[in-house]
């Protein structure tokens, strides 16, 4: 059964032309609903029971061997070395297939043959069981559609059949780009069923949004949201994306928002956090922006160095100078790889060497839980097995534009020694003296003055600063502390003459000050030479 519903969904290739005004189909009454739950069920006549159940019991049987082919091929693809010994087992499988198909075929042959005779009951289960085979293992999509339109005609079909058939005929309509046809058996279905689906409601939202009639798919899409709200089902992920894809066309771009940040909750992928940022970022919300944006980083999805850099600046900016240390280094150190994030698990059928079910001393198959390994994106070193690309370079380069943000986010983190590191780097890089006066600032909080004044003189040496007058002043301070007062005073006078305002107040003061502690140290060491005199 499985491959049959893999066959018969077709849910994103075809358009609708509909008369609703809000695109919503009509639904069954409760009337229709009591009639259509109470309507009892035929019985086969014993002869045809007994074709059907031998059509069923070959159908069962080519369904096991479609799972055995499935094991032995999953098999084949994770051993490389018994990839050709289980692709020829596949192989097998399908001519078992084949056989019990044929067998299938045969008995729904024998039936055609007195078809004048059978009941209409009869009739609507060979029309039943023939669509399977013709749509499941034959691809004949026409012949499919031909029995399943001539089922739902048969007055003593079972009910719940006959409403999948025309489920299944509006879908096949719409596959051939029937759209007429197609809408009309989806409304059939929708009108006859006491239980609509969200999928359906998604089927139809889909044919609109394909047809460009926004509005009616969003009326539609929503209609399927607050069912499976209401519900409790799961909203899938493709779902999610009509949705948003409609709302959008709509120019619905805030009210977009709750339903990403929920599409993120159960299925966290890049696209999703990129297309939310963007929105954050339009609406101003920067708080938001970052606090996704370091989501995705904690989720290891960026994998571009403007995401990196992006991040880096606005953490910066929001007071977080550790985390924008830590994603620039990861930037400049990691490349994109996978990682085992988690394991699925299922108990399965245990196999011997030649495919077959392995059974118990009761006969009942043996089972075993099956765990496969879930990949997720990971940051890895360059050139690790795990790398994506073993060949790939990290996301950043170690250039000036990267090395600036590390090292102010590393400055402001108060990691001063890393940050001298990094700014020494950035001095071999840049022509200007701004990572030298940094680096002297640095120097002077940590009380290491002769090196502060050391630094300071190559970046004044250099030149090209912003501001000059800003250096001289810590220059100056610098030589103030070692009392080099002559040195501290030729400095601030320098620095006096600035442009800026706040500067040149600066300066004069630290003038006076380094002038009247000029003094008082000189009138101390008299003091001293006289009281030692």
């Amino acid at each position: 059964m499985k491959r049959f519903f893999l066959l018969v969904i077709f849910l994103f290739s075809f358009e609708f032309y509909a008369d609703e005004t809000d695109g919503l189909p009509e639904l069954a009454t409760e009337s229709e609903k009591r009639k259509l739950q109470n309507r009892r069920s035929k019985v086969l006549t014993p002869s045809v029971a007994k074709r059907v159940q031998r059509i069923v019991e070959n159908l069962d049987q080519a369904g096991q061997y479609e799972e055995a082919k499935a094991i032995l091929l999953k098999e084949a693809a994770k051993d490389k070395n018994l990839k050709a010994e289980k692709e020829a087992a596949a192989k097998e499988k399908d001519k078992d297939i084949a056989r019990v198909v044929k067998k299938a075929e045969d008995e729904l042959s024998e039936l055609r043959e007195r078809f004048d005779n059978l009941k209409s009951y009869d009739k609507s289960m060979f029309y039943y069981y023939r669509a399977y085979v013709n749509l499941a293992y034959k691809d004949n999509l026409l012949g499919a559609r031909s029995d399943y339109l001539n089922l739902v005609k048969e007055p003593d079909a079972q009910p719940r059949i006959k409403l999948a058939a025309y489920y299944t005929v509006a879908q096949l309509y719409l596959s051939e780009e029937n759209y007429k046809m197609g809408i009309d058996y989806l409304k059939r279905w929708f009108k006859m069923t006491d239980e609509p689906t969200s999928q359906a409601y998604v089927l139809l939202a889909q044919a609109y949004y394909l047809q460009e009639q926004y509005q009616k798919s969003y009326n539609v899409m929503m209609a399927a949201k607050e069912l499976s709200d209401r519900t409790g089902s799961r909203f899938r992920e493709n779902w999610y994306s009509i949705l948003l894809a409609t709302m959008g066309e709509l120019g619905q771009r805030k009210e977009q928002i709750p339903y990403y940040e929920e599409v993120l909750e159960y299925y966290p992928k890049k696209r999703y956090f990129v297309n939310l940022a963007g929105l954050y970022n339009e609406l101003d919300r920067a708080r938001d922006y970052t606090a996704l944006l370091k989501t995705a980083y904690q989720k290891e999805l960026l994998d571009k160095s403007a995401e990196f850099q992006s991040l880096s600046q606005m953490l910066l900016a929001a007071g977080n100078p550790y985390w924008a240390a830590e994603v620039i280094l990861t930037g400049l150190s990691s490349v994109a790889g996978i990682q085992v994030i988690d394991q699925e698990c299922a108990l399965g059928k245990v196999l011997d060497e030649d495919g077959d079910l392995v059974v118990g001393r009761d006969g009942i198959p043996i089972e075993e839980m099956v765990c496969d390994d879930i990949m997720g994106p990971a940051f890895v070193r360059p050139g690790s097995e795990t790398a994506l690309d073993p060949e790939a370079k990290p996301f950043l380069e170690e250039d000036e534009r990267n090395l600036t943000i590390l090292a102010e986010s590393l400055r402001a983190a108060q990691e001063r020694k890393e940050a001298i590191r990094i700014f020494e780097k950035l001095a071999k890089l840049t022509e200007d003296g701004e990572a030298f006066i940094a680096i002297g600032n640095l120097y002077y909080l940590e009380n290491d003055i002769d090196s502060a004044i050391i630094a300071i003189n190559k970046g004044l040496e250099r030149g090209k600063l912003k501001n000059p007058g800003f250096a001289q002043l810590t220059l100056g301070q610098a030589l103030f502390e070692l009392q080099r007062f002559d040195e501290a005073k030729e400095v601030f006078t320098e620095a006096s003459e600035s442009e800026k305002d706040t500067i040149k107040k600066q300066a004069k003061a630290w003038l006076k000050y380094n002038e009247n502690e000029q003094e008082r140290v000189k009138n101390l060491e008299l003091r001293r030479e006289f009281i030692n005199s």
